[in-house]
């Protein structure tokens, strides 16, 4: 073989089958080959990742990085994409269709994210009405897979459609073999106890948390999975944070319904009790609940039934959520996460003994892709596979703190947590973007990436 751009050498790489100590060669964006270190070619550049694992870029499968120009002094993709090169994420999934034309903001927001994120990028689409539902065809043609139906008020517009249109859309994206999403509350008893939590004066933090209770949620997934099976669709479910709602997707997976489902690392390292100490900060939808859920949901991601860890990433800066405190009505929910999820999962997950490392990985890589339909171009340390690698260094701690993250929201609600477990080298396609902590990214150098199969590649289906 002749020279090739890069070998990494001395590693122990993450494969299906396992650790394998061994080294990889990478020639123009992609993996050109696994092999012992005696037998790998010769390269430009040489890095030595003796004692350090390596594994799959991590692809977050639920952010909300660029939400319009308004709102670019959250985050945009240039911005969103370095903190995500830091925290070893190599792709994101974003949304789009909020406008009111979905093919517009399509065009717009691919070309925008073309521009200027350094790592690939899908996208989500959000169905919001009848005429939102015609579209479903097109989009799913330029490589749209997973649509949102919004089942309750995420604090902003109300784009909740009734059950009918829900349904006729599930039975819409069953017929072009894309994903029903979800994110499942029930909005009826939200909204009822919304105005008895304000008719009798409550405006603190955990009134929020009261008005969207562990039922609103365990409802709105069983009604959402009832409708998946009557239209023949393949169902996701955003960002679960109730136990029992765990338990309505386990039941279902085991009788051969085609669902998937995620959780979050706040859902993971949260309860209501921690509301009294960070408040507005920790306000998200659904919002957090209790310790014996927090406890289902590591069971549940442990043994498989919660397929994949996402971030959610959105991110109100401190001005905006601090106003919580007085009226917490008046906050938009949401947390920045995008550059932290890999590192927080590491540590609390795979060091903790909660997860296995293969857990993490499908978890964090490799599920995302085969679920969204990118793999095995994503997710997988694989002869031909796009050089999506992050290096890991499994004694190397970190004290998160706002000030050295890059994330344009000015905090974290990680602030304090130490964690052990690394990402020190992130490449994308091949090309170094994040080495010890620095953060270069090249705008411009990230795709937006559809699906390359109608066909769901999870395991059992």
């Amino acid at each position: 073989m002749s020279i090739v751009d890069m070998v990494i050498r001395n590693g122990k790489i993450f494969t299906p089958y396992g650790l394998l100590k061994a080294g990889l060669a990478i020639d123009e964006g992609r993996i050109v080959s696994i092999a012992k270190d005696p037998r790998l070619p010769k390269a430009d550049r040489v890095i030595d990742a003796r004692g350090k694992l390596i594994i799959p870029g991590g692809i977050d499968a639920h952010v909300h990085i660029y939400t319009g120009e308004k709102y670019r002094y959250r985050e945009d993709f240039e911005n969103g994409s370095k903190a995500a090169l830091a925290g070893g994420t190599t792709m994101v999934i974003d949304f789009v269709g909020f406008a009111g034309d979905p093919k517009k903001e399509f065009e717009e927001k691919k070309e925008i994210g073309e521009k200027e994120s350094s790592i690939d990028f899908s996208l989500h689409a959000d169905i919001l009405n009848e005429k939102s539902i015609n579209d479903i065809p097109m989009l799913a043609e330029k490589g749209v897979s997973s649509f949102k139906h919004i089942m309750a008020n995420c604090d902003g517009p109300e784009y909740i459609m009734p059950d009918g249109l829900i349904l006729e859309s599930f039975k819409k994206v069953g017929e072009v073999g894309g994903i029903a999403s979800v994110h499942a509350e029930n909005e009826e008893i939200r909204a009822y106890l919304v105005k008895k939590l304000k008719d009798s004066g409550r405006n603190d933090p955990l009134a929020h948390a009261e008005s969207r209770p562990r039922i609103c949620e365990d409802e709105a997934v069983s009604r959402a999975i009832i409708f998946a099976k009557e239209a023949g669709v393949h169902l996701h479910v955003f960002h679960l944070s109730s136990g029992n709602a765990v338990n309505f997707i386990k039941w279902a997976k085991s009788e051969g319904y085609r669902i998937t489902c995620e959780t979050c690392p706040h859902y993971l390292l949260f309860t209501q009790d921690d509301l009294k100490r960070l408040g507005p900060y920790l306000q998200v939808n659904p919002s957090l609940k209790h310790k014996s859920d927090r406890e289902a949901l590591w069971k549940a991601l442990a043994e498989g039934s919660i397929d994949i860890v996402t971030s959610d990433h959105y991110a109100p800066l401190r001005s905006e959520k601090e106003k919580g405190w007085e009226n917490i009505w008046e906050v938009e929910a949401g947390v920045p996460g995008v550059e932290t999820r890999l590192m927080l999962l590491m540590s609390e997950g795979v060091n903790r003994g909660r997860i296995s490392l293969k857990r993490f990985v499908d978890a964090l890589c490799t599920l995302p892709a085969k679920i969204f339909g990118f793999y095995p171009k994503k997710g997988i340390i694989h002869v031909g596979s796009d050089a999506d690698i992050v290096i890991i260094d499994h004694e190397k701690e970190f004290k998160i703190s706002a000030d050295k993250l890059h994330h344009r929201a000015d905090w974290t609600p990680y602030e304090g947590i130490k964690v052990k477990g690394i990402p020190i080298l992130t490449i994308v396609k091949g090309k170094v973007m994040m080495e010890d902590g620095e953060v270069w990214g090249d705008p411009g150098y990230g795709s937006f990436i559809g699906r390359k199969s109608k066909k769901t590649d999870v395991p059992g289906y």
